[in-house]
């Protein structure tokens, strides 16, 4: 009986910290590649998450997502910033290249109605 609650209590440890490690481990990941090249690196926030931008690539993090955006709209948001995109992933998915067109398009108008 003692040999089962001192290997249920190791259990229980092991659990809570693989749980814990993974936990923190867990944040929003996205990546951007751009139509045209930056002259210069670049850094912005966009929604929370922290875009740096070198080149044509660009790596977002943050600690967690903070919206619930589906993965057209974080696009747009994006691009609306950094300027336009040839490929977008985020959280394991990639825009298709219609998406990714139609991102382009809606976030250029954007820009145009904002001006």
């Amino acid at each position: 009986m003692q040999n089962f609650r001192c290997v249920s209590a190791m259990a229980a440890v092991a659990v809570f910290v693989s749980g814990t490690a993974f936990a923190q481990t867990a944040g929003y990941r996205g990546e951007a590649r751009l139509a045209s090249a930056n002259s210069a690196p670049r850094e912005e926030v966009i929604a929370g998450v922290t875009w740096r931008c070198e080149g044509d690539q660009c790596q977002g993090a943050a600690e967690r997502k903070a919206n619930l955006d589906g993965l057209v709209r974080e696009c747009k948001k994006v691009v609306a910033v950094v300027g336009p995109v040839a490929s977008y992933k985020s959280g394991g998915r990639e825009l298709s290249d219609g998406q990714v067109r139609a991102c382009n398009k809606a976030a250029i108008q954007l820009q145009a109605a904002r001006n």
